[in-house]
C-alpha cells in the first residue's frame, strides 16, 4: 500500500485533522516492537504516508478519481468522527466505498465531540455507513473508536489508542513501550546537561526529577482513575456490586492521597471531582452518611474551583450541579429540610444555566426538570400536597413527551415510572386512593417491561420491589387483601433476592426488611404466629439497616413501623409484657428523632406507637396511663394540620378519639375515610 492510512473529515473538523495528521506521520514505533508479529503483519518502523483529503467539496458528484485511488491504495481509514462528520455526505461515501472494498476491519474512529454512545440523532458522531449492519437485517455495527473527547479519554490517549490499531498491537503493551522510551529520553537529556557543566548538572538533575515525576503521575492519574471511572464503574454499577465498588473507590482515595496539588492539571482536578462523586454515592447505599457527604463536599470544593476558572465550560457546572444535589440529598434523608432547601435550590439554578448553556442538549434539559422534581419532593415533606402534585403533573407531562420521541431510552422511562409513582404518593397521602392505584399500576407496567427487557440491570429490579410495595399499600387500604398479598410476595422474592446478591448494600438490605414488614402484617389476621416470627426478622433486618445508616429518617420510620407491628402482634395474643417491651422499643427510637427534626414523616409514626402504648396500658388496667398517651397521640395529630388533616394521619386519630370517649368528634375523620374507600386493617375500636 502507498499510504498508511486514509484520513477522512469533515471540514468542520478541519484543525482536528490537521492535529491528527501531524502526529500520526511524526509517530515514531518503539524499537522493541518493530518486527515483531501484529495483528496485521510485522510491525513497521512507521505508520507510512497518511493521505489527508483537503477539500470535501468535491467538483463530480462522485468521490473522484483521485480519492478513490488514495482509497484502495491506503492499508486503514481514520475517520475523525464528529456531529459534523456525520452528517457529511462525502466522509459517508469515503466510509462506505472502503467498507465495500472488504476491509471494514481496517476503519478506525477517532472522536472528537457528538456522543458516540447515546442514541439522539442531534448528538450523533458517526456516519450512517460506519453503522450499517454486515448482513442485512443483521445488528448494527459497533465501530472501533478512540474517544479524544475531555470527557472521553482525551486527546493523547485517544491517539495512542488510535496507533495501537493501526499497528495491530495491543494499547497497555503501547503504552508500556511510551512510557519507557519517555524514561529514556528524560534520562538522555539528563545526560546531555551533564556534560555542559556541572552547574547544569545540578538543575538538569532536579528538572529531570520534577517532571519525570509530574508526567509519571499525570499519566497514572489517567489511566487509573480513566479505568476506574469509566470501564469498571460501568461494568458493576447494573448488577449493583458495592463491595467491589468500594475497592475501586479505595484505591483511588489512597491515590489522591499521594498526590501533591502542584502535580494536578484542571482535568486531573475534573477526574478526582466526578470520582468522589461516584464515592460518595457508594458510601450512601452502604448507609454511612458521614463518609458519603465528606466525598460530596469535597467533590463540590474541586468542581466550584473549576467551574470558577471555565464559566462557560458546561460540563465543569454539570460537574458542580452534581456535587450540590448529592449534599441536598443526604439532608434530605437525615430530616434537615432548611437545609435541602438550600442545596435543593442551587441544584435547581445550575440546572437552569446549564439548560441555558445549550437549548440542544438534551441531557442538560434533563437536569433543569430534575431541579423542579426536587424541589416538588421537598414540598411533599413540608406536607404541601397539592403544590407539590402540581409541580409533578408538570414533569410528567414533559416526560411523556420525551419517552414518545425517545422509546428505546430506558433511563428515560425509569424516570417517567418516578415520577408517576410520586405521583401516587401525593394522592394517596390526599385521601384519593383510585387515583393513587392508577399511578402506581401505570408505574409497574413501565417497570415490569424494563425488566423483561434488561434482567441483568439491577437498577430497575430495585425500582420495581418498591413500586410493588407502593401498589400493595393502596391495595390493602381499599381491602383487597388477596391483592396486596399477591402483590407483597411478588415484591419479597425481588427482596431477597437482592439481599443475598450484595450483602454490603444497606438499601438492599432495608428493601428486604420493608418486603418482610408487608408479609407479616397481611398474615396477622390469619396467621398470627406466622406473622410474629416474619415479624421478628423484619425487625431485625430493619435494625441492620438502621446501624448501617443511623442517620436516615427514612430507615427509623420502618423500624419503628415493625416495632409497632410486632407490639401489636404481642397484643393480640395477650402477651403483655412483650407487647410493652416492644412499644417502650418503639418510642426510645422515635421520641429523641422527632424532638430533633418533627419532621411529617415521623409524626404518625410517634402518634401510633402512643396510640399502642396506650392501648397496652388499658388493658392493664392503668386507666390515667392509657388516657395520658392517647391525648398525646391526639395532640400529635392534630397540630400543624394546615386547613386539612393530612390522610395519613385520620386512621389513628379515629382511634384515639374513639379510645377518649369523643366518638362524636371521630366521626367526621372516619366518614371521610369512608368516602376515599379506605377499609382498616384491625377493626375501629367503636366497632367491637
Amino acid at each position: 500500500m502507498r499510504y498508511g492510512a486514509f484520513l477522512s473529515y469533515s471540514h468542520a473538523d478541519e484543525r482536528h485533522a490537521r492535529w491528527l495528521l501531524q502526529r500520526l506521520e511524526g509517530y515514531r514505533v518503539p524499537k522493541r516492537l518493530i518486527g515483531t508479529a501484529g495483528r496485521h503483519g510485522p510491525v513497521p518502523a512507521r505508520l507510512g504516508p497518511v493521505f489527508r483529503d483537503r477539500d470535501e467539496l468535491h467538483a463530480a458528484g462522485d468521490l473522484g478519481s483521485t480519492i478513490s485511488a488514495a482509497l484502495a491504495d491506503s492499508a486503514a481509514l481514520v475517520v475523525v468522527c464528529s456531529q459534523a462528520a456525520a452528517r457529511s455526505r462525502w466522509v459517508n461515501a469515503e466510509a462506505d466505498a472502503f467498507r465495500a472494498s472488504g476491509r471494514g476491519d481496517r476503519i478506525f474512529c477517532f472522536v472528537v465531540d457528538g456522543d458516540p454512545t447515546g442514541r439522539d440523532p442531534a448528538q450523533a458522531c458517526f456516519p450512517p455507513a460506519l453503522l450499517a449492519p454486515d448482513v442485512e437485517g443483521g445488528p448494527p455495527r459497533e465501530p472501533l473508536a478512540a474517544d479524544a473527547r475531555a470527557e472521553g479519554d482525551g486527546r493523547d490517549r485517544a491517539l495512542l489508542r488510535l496507533v495501537a490499531g493501526l499497528l495491530g498491537v495491543g494499547y497497555d503493551d503501547l503504552a508500556r513501550r511510551e512510557a519507557q522510551r519517555r524514561q529514556r529520553r528524560l534520562v538522555a537529556i539528563a545526560a546531555g546537561s551533564l556534560a555542559v557543566s556541572t552547574v547544569a548538572l545540578g538543575l538538569a538533575a532536579a528538572a529531570w526529577v520534577a517532571r519525570n515525576d509530574a508526567e509519571r503521575r499525570q499519566a497514572a492519574a489517567e489511566d487509573i482513575l480513566g479505568f476506574m471511572l469509566g470501564d469498571l464503574r460501568k461494568k458493576l454499577g447494573p448488577v449493583g456490586r458495592l463491595d467491589l465498588m468500594r475497592a475501586v473507590d479505595d484505591k483511588a482515595i489512597d491515590y489522591f492521597a499521594t498526590l501533591d496539588p502542584r502535580d494536578l492539571t484542571d482535568r486531573a482536578l475534573e477526574e478526582q471531582a466526578r470520582s468522589l462523586v461516584g464515592i460518595g454515592e457508594v458510601r450512601f447505599s452502604e448507609g454511612n452518611h458521614d463518609a458519603a457527604l465528606d466525598a460530596f463536599r469535597e467533590a463540590h470544593a474541586r468542581s466550584t474551583l473549576l467551574h470558577q476558572r471555565d464559566p462557560s465550560n458546561g460540563q465543569r457546572l454539570f460537574d458542580l450541579a452534581q456535587a450540590e444535589y448529592w449534599i441536598g440529598f443526604v439532608a434530605f434523608e437525615q430530616g434537615r429540610v432548611d437545609e435541602t432547601s438550600i442545596w435543593f435550590g442551587r441544584y435547581r439554578d445550575s440546572g437552569q444555566r446549564l439548560a441555558a448553556l445549550d437549548p440542544g442538549n438534551f441531557a442538560w434539559q434533563r437536569e433543569l426538570a430534575y431541579g423542579h422534581h426536587n424541589l416538588a419532593v421537598l414540598e411533599d415533606a413540608r406536607g404541601r400536597y397539592v403544590e407539590a402534585e402540581r409541580q409533578m403533573l408538570s414533569e410528567l407531562e414533559l416526560y411523556r413527551g420525551w419517552v414518545a420521541q425517545r422509546p428505546d431510552d430506558y433511563l428515560l422511562r425509569s424516570e417517567m415510572s418516578d415520577v408517576a409513582s410520586w405521583l401516587g404518593s401525593l394522592t394517596l397521602r390526599q385521601g384519593r386512593l383510585g387515583e393513587a392505584e392508577a399511578y402506581f399500576l401505570e408505574q409497574n407496567e413501565v417497570l415490569r417491561m424494563l425488566v423483561a427487557e434488561d434482567p441483568r440491570n439491577a437498577r430497575w429490579t430495585e425500582q420495581r420491589h418498591d413500586a410493588l410495595l407502593l401498589l400493595a399499600d393502596v391495595q390493602a387500604q381499599r381491602g383487597r387483601l388477596d391483592e396486596a398479598h399477591a402483590t407483597v410476595e411478588a415484591a419479597a422474592e425481588i427482596g431477597a433476592a437482592l439481599a443475598v446478591q450484595d450483602p454490603s448494600n444497606n438499601y438492599w438490605r432495608l428493601t428486604s426488611g420493608r418486603s418482610r414488614y408487608w408479609q407479616a402484617l397481611l398474615a396477622a389476621d390469619s396467621r398470627p404466629a406466622t406473622a410474629a416470627a416474619i415479624a421478628a426478622d423484619a425487625t431485625a433486618m430493619l435494625a441492620a439497616a438502621r446501624e448501617a445508616e443511623s442517620k436516615s429518617e427514612r430507615v427509623l420510620a420502618w423500624l419503628v413501623r415493625s416495632r409497632i407491628l410486632e407490639g401489636r402482634l404481642a397484643l393480640d395474643r395477650g402477651d403483655l409484657p412483650a407487647a410493652r417491651a416492644h412499644v417502650e422499643a418503639a418510642r426510645a427510637l422515635i421520641e429523641p428523632a422527632w424532638r430533633e427534626s418533627s419532621s411529617e414523616l415521623l409524626r404518625p409514626r410517634l402518634a401510633q406507637t402512643l396510640l399502642l402504648q396506650g392501648e397496652v396500658a388499658a388493658r392493664a388496667g392503668e386507666a390515667a396511663a392509657a388516657t395520658a398517651a392517647w391525648t398525646e397521640a391526639r395532640r400529635l395529630l392534630e397540630d400543624d394540620a394546615g386547613s386539612e388533616l393530612p390522610f395519613a394521619r385520620l386512621d389513628p386519630l379515629v382511634r384515639v378519639l374513639q379510645y377518649l370517649g369523643l366518638t362524636p368528634e371521630a366521626e367526621p375523620h372516619r366518614q371521610r375515610l369512608e368516602r376515599s374507600g379506605y377499609v382498616p386493617m384491625w377493626k375501629f375500636p367503636s366497632d367491637g
